[in-house]
């Protein structure tokens, strides 16, 4: 149980995070400031000046690396999203058959003598997880971006609030589902996410969502927002088939229960189906809109708020 990651922290981000220290210090920046830039701390700085160059680093890749790091740190355009990138790209190209997958196998010995190639199936694309889960992160990221852009979203915010959820075609579990934690707000006026797309968040929306794929292959994505009457009607003026549950419900069970019973009488699969549950006592109206992927169904906001 000894993965290359170990390597990585023991020898690449030392090697890299000494020789972008150097370069910055070469460049006349003072300890205090390389700290700063590097959001480490001065100590930190102090030592990585002081150490002797670590020599198991590939000198290339990694001088080559530091180099783009330089100009991102001096430039002050780039976002530390850009640099973690630019670091983690030239990892995982190391593990894939380069200078981390060989260092690897020499210290053990029996991945040689099998010629190991985990790294290179994780990160070559070979494991159907991975991309799965990245696009659905993808989608979500783009969705979001599209809702809090949209004007008068808070037409169709409800005041338990929206999500969005979404998920690939391998999903089984809640966990297997991406939502936006603490759902979807309103701050001056405009939709706002407090936090980026997760998986294993609003576990409500979530199963339904599930049970949703379940009835319809095609669907990937579920919006909540408001059930009232003039939003309903807007959706279904945009083309959403709406399944209108009689009695209010709160819980998942309760809902898939009785949607269930209402999608087994349909003689045809809706291109777009939607679900709407009812008001009543402490209960609020909510409709629950499905499609293929979640950009899509932020898009199709936008035409039922125009609608509205």
């Amino acid at each position: 149980m000894r993965p290359p990651c170990e390597l990585v922290q023991r020898e690449f981000l030392p090697s890299v995070r000494t020789q972008l220290a150097r370069d910055l210090s070469q460049r006349g920046l003072s300890q205090s400031e390389i700290a700063r830039r590097m959001s480490i701390t001065q100590a930190a700085v102090s030592k990585y000046l002081s150490q002797p160059e670590i020599r198991s680093a590939p000198i290339d890749e990694v001088s080559s690396l530091v180099s783009e790091l330089a100009k991102m740190v001096l430039s002050n355009e780039s976002s530390a999203a850009d640099m973690i990138k630019a670091i983690c790209s030239t990892c995982m190209l190391l593990r894939i058959g380069s200078h981390t997958c060989e260092r690897h196998k020499e210290r053990f010995k029996e991945l040689k003598e099998i010629d190991c190639q985990v790294c290179a199936e994780l990160l070559g694309g070979t494991e159907p997880r991975f991309p799965g889960r990245a696009r659905v992160i993808g989608d979500m990221a783009a969705a979001v971006r599209v809702i809090e852009k949209i004007s008068g979203f808070e037409l169709l915010m409800p005041q338990v609030r929206a999500n969005i959820v979404a998920c690939d075609e391998a999903a089984k579990s809640t966990d297997d589902v991406a939502g936006v934690p603490g759902r979807i707000t309103m701050v001056g006026g405009r939709a706002r996410v407090l936090s980026g797309p997760q998986f294993g968040t609003s576990a409500h929306t979530a199963e339904l969502l599930l049970w949703a794929k379940s009835h319809w292959p095609r669907v990937r994505a579920c919006l909540c927002v408001s059930g009232s009457e003039a939003v309903v009607r807007a959706a279904e003026s945009n083309g959403f088939k709406v399944i209108k549950l009689k009695n209010p419900a709160v819980s998942t069970k309760r809902i898939s229960r009785a949607a269930t019973r209402l999608v087994k009488v349909q003689k045809r699969v809706p291109r777009l189906p939607a679900l709407h549950v009812p008001g009543g006592i402490g209960v609020e109206p909510i409709l629950y809109l499905f499609e293929r992927d979640a950009i899509t169904l932020a898009n199709h906001c936008v035409d039922i708020i125009e609608a509205l």
